[in-house]
């Protein structure tokens, strides 16, 4: 373990940022986005940490929210279905920024490409004041997959900056259902999924000497 640890510290003084070729020093960025979902209600948010080290690499790790709120309105009885559906997950990725000097004076733009890796759980409960095929489900689900991006620094040092991706996730997810209908009863399933994936993250970078 010391010795990732004084890998670490190292690439704190040896490290040169990914994000601005004309800052030398070395960056630990971080990230926020926060969102509303229009269609099913609810809200979601990413928080995040990026890591550069070596030269134009760099690795982090981002944690994603998303809490819908769905509704059903009953017009008949005057009430409203109620159901809680929320979803955590983890991603951790490597990046490589390209080299391109010049492109990056010019626009501020720094391209890269990613590997990602995603791991998460979603779960469901609809209310049970209303009838429905089941009230619980949970899915977790694991993705790998590359994506490609880039980073717009606001400023030649690249303190405040836009980094915006997208991805192509392939992986398997596990689903356990309890259902009530025809008759109370448990599944469990597994299947395979791909999805597209895309993001745009507020980031604020942390220059180490």
């Amino acid at each position: 373990m010391y010795k990732y640890i004084l890998f670490f510290m190292c690439s704190l003084s040896f490290g040169q940022t990914p994000f601005s070729k004309e800052n030398p020093n070395n960056t630990l960025a971080l990230k926020a986005c926060g969102y509303i979902n229009l269609l099913d209600g609810g809200f979601g948010s990413i928080v995040g940490v990026e890591k550069g080290f070596m030269r134009n690499n760099s690795i982090g790790v981002k944690l994603i929210y998303n809490h819908f709120l769905p509704r059903r309105e009953d017009e008949e009885e005057g009430l409203i279905d109620y159901t809680d559906d929320r979803d955590l997950s983890l991603i951790a990725e490597y990046k490589h920024y390209l080299n391109l000097n010049e492109f990056r004076e010019r626009t501020g733009v720094s391209p890269y490409i990613s590997a990602n890796y995603k791991k998460g759980r979603r779960t469901i409960d609809h209310d049970r004041n209303y009838d429905h095929d089941y009230y619980h489900r949970e899915t977790d689900y694991e993705y790998f997959g590359p994506a490609v991006g880039a980073v717009l620094a606001f400023t030649s040092v690249g303190r405040w900056a836009i980094d915006t991706q997208i991805s192509y996730l392939s992986g398997i997810k596990k689903r356990t259902t309890d259902y009530v209908v025809p008759f109370p009863h448990n599944s469990k399933e597994s299947f395979r999924t791909n999805y597209f994936r895309f993001e745009i993250m507020l980031t604020y970078n942390i220059n180490w000497m």
